[in-house]
């Protein structure tokens, strides 16, 4: 029986007793490792001389020897002034990239010895530093473009009553009442508050294929936006999908202009007929909706709009990165760790600072 990549042995290069039986020191110089590379040599992040630095056994930091700034291994980073050990740290970014559809915070923390809210910072400082570093070149190739609707999802209504028309004759009518709520049985003020805070995903997905014969994305990009129209989206795929590609979409009315408007070749299929039509489809966007909608209801149970973007991030980067190894992945994550700054979002989160804006592309 054939297997796929995240079922073979070469994806089980690394498994969580490999870092939980590590001590902290051992913790420390993998980290330095993944970093600054094998060696004795480190990066002072203030003067950015790289060099061997002194190294204080005491405090487990080291001076530089040219404008003796002290720092450690995690200095001027997402994880700078970290409250949990580094064996933890390292336990935490492992659980949160070996698992496909997202891992909850509620159900990790009491695994990891910690509280909720450090296991939800830590967890959205991750999120926030894929955000941060997803690749923002053009698409080329076939491209699958899709939207979909998440946060603010109305409640089923106290008082049941029978479905009116506009419920039947909608084109969604085989989606649940959150989807396209009956107006007659949710006048409640708490649903109308619920749909104020629904966002649009849209999503880019690349693929590996010939023209007609896809066999998987290899690279997706997501964006917030509030509304699915021909005005938020064609800037984005304008800037995003060089002018040689093939999009493929549904027949929405936001996608009919992407040829007129941009000159990009454009093929759509009609899903109130069929999902796929003599090859043209948008499988791949779907695929991805399909993930980050499970994970939004099955491991979350709800995304807030303020972070919805990193949200989204995340699940491109699960998408993208499934033909790469358990010890590819920890690589990755800490490469782009590593290379951002205390994050903006949960830094003194506890102390009453929050984000203040949403990331939107409208």
């Amino acid at each position: 029986m054939g297997i796929i990549f995240s079922q073979s042995k070469a994806y089980r290069n690394l498994s969580v007793f490999d870092l939980t039986s590590l001590t902290e020191e051992e913790a420390r110089l993998k980290l330095k490792e993944l970093r600054w590379g094998p060696g004795e040599n480190t990066q002072c992040p203030s003067c950015e001389k790289n060099d061997k630095h002194y190294f204080i056994k005491t405090r487990k930091q080291w001076t530089c020897r040219y404008c003796k700034h002290r720092f450690s291994v995690t200095s001027t980073t997402p994880f700078s002034s970290h409250k949990i050990s580094l064996v933890k740290i390292l336990f935490l970014v492992y659980s949160f990239i070996s698992s496909p559809q997202g891992l909850s915070s509620n159900q990790f923390h009491s695994q990891i010895g910690a509280s909720l809210k450090t296991i939800f910072l830590n967890f959205g400082k991750i999120r926030e530093a894929i955000f941060e570093t997803m690749l923002q070149s053009q698409m080329t190739g076939v491209v699958h473009v899709d939207c979909a609707h998440f946060c603010g999802k109305p409640r089923r209504a106290n008082v049941r009553k029978k479905t009116d028309s506009y419920v039947l004759n909608n084109k969604l009518r085989n989606r649940k009442d959150g989807i396209v709520p009956d107006k007659s049985t949710h006048p409640e003020h708490w649903n109308v508050k619920k749909l104020e805070k629904r966002r649009i995903v849209l999503a880019l997905s690349q693929c590996d294929t010939t023209e007609f014969d896809s066999t998987g994305s290899n690279r997706t990009l997501s964006f917030i936006i509030n509304r699915e129209s021909a005005k938020s989206i064609l800037p984005i795929i304008n800037k995003y999908i060089d002018k040689r590609a093939l999009i493929m979409t549904d027949s929405g009315g936001a996608f009919k202009p992407i040829f007129s408007e941009l000159g990009i070749t454009h093929l759509a299929v009609n899903h109130s007929e069929r999902y796929i039509d003599n090859g043209v489809n948008n499988n791949m966007a779907e695929s991805f909706f399909s993930r980050i909608r499970r994970a939004e209801f099955g491991t979350y149970n709800g995304m807030r709009p303020q972070y919805l973007a990193f949200y989204s991030a995340e699940f491109s980067w699960r998408n993208d990165s499934k033909k790469l190894s358990l010890g590819e992945k920890l690589v990755d994550i800490f490469k782009r760790i590593f290379s951002r700054e205390p994050s903006k979002a949960f830094t003194n989160y506890g102390r009453g600072h929050r984000l203040g804006f949403e990331y939107i592309d409208d």
